[in-house]
């Protein structure tokens, strides 16, 4: 599995995660929001997304992050969420080139 050995994220416009390969990804804060997988923005059932890009603020930020086991972090947003967990493997599958 892929593991990230850094992640620099709070209350910053860009969030960079290097992984073991010592290659950053670095995505928006707003973009990490739109790949949440949770309850709340996915249909548990028919996968379909509930929540609209639209919705989520282009200035949202990371406030908090927490690790899971050995396979992920929970995010708190700007905005209060924070249900979401980010799977590793789930990161780098969809990792910027």
């Amino acid at each position: 599995m892929n593991t990230p050995v850094k992640i620099l994220a709070l209350n910053r416009a860009e969030v960079s995660i290097i992984w073991e390969d010592n290659k950053p990804d670095n995505r928006t804060p707003r973009d990490l929001r739109l790949l949440c997988n949770c309850a709340f923005c996915v249909h548990e059932v028919s996968g379909q997304k509930l929540i609209e890009p639209d919705s989520i603020p282009e200035d949202i930020r990371v406030t908090d992050m927490e690790l899971i086991g050995n396979y992920g972090v929970r995010i708190t947003f700007s905005d209060g969420h924070n249900t979401g967990i980010y799977r590793f493997d789930s990161l780098w599958d969809t990792r910027t080139k």
